[in-house]
């Protein structure tokens, strides 16, 4: 069971992650290091001004996040094959 960190961190970015079409998923919420997987939205043009977070944005992001609320954690993101199979998974 993911404990409440975890669950906080997954919360804090998940309207972040779907600006673009995105979706964040908790991978292993456990023990020191947080796993989040993020499937990416759509490439859309950035002319607009809104262009997809890139996977090392956001894991830099809960990082800092992370660190101000439970220093002892770490978190990695796992970017995640799109829907359309068009992603990568590292």
């Amino acid at each position: 069971m993911p404990d409440s960190i975890a669950l906080q961190l997954l919360a804090s970015f998940t309207r972040i992650a779907a600006t673009d079409g995105g979706r964040i998923e908790l991978i292993d919420g456990e023990g020191a290091r947080i796993i989040i997987g993020l499937t990416p939205g759509d490439a859309a043009p950035c002319e607009d001004g809104a262009c997809v977070l890139p996977h090392s944005e956001l894991q830099q992001m809960m990082s800092e996040w992370l660190s101000r609320r439970a220093p002892d954690r770490s978190v990695t993101v796992k970017l995640m094959p799109a829907a359309n199979g068009e992603g990568t998974a590292i």
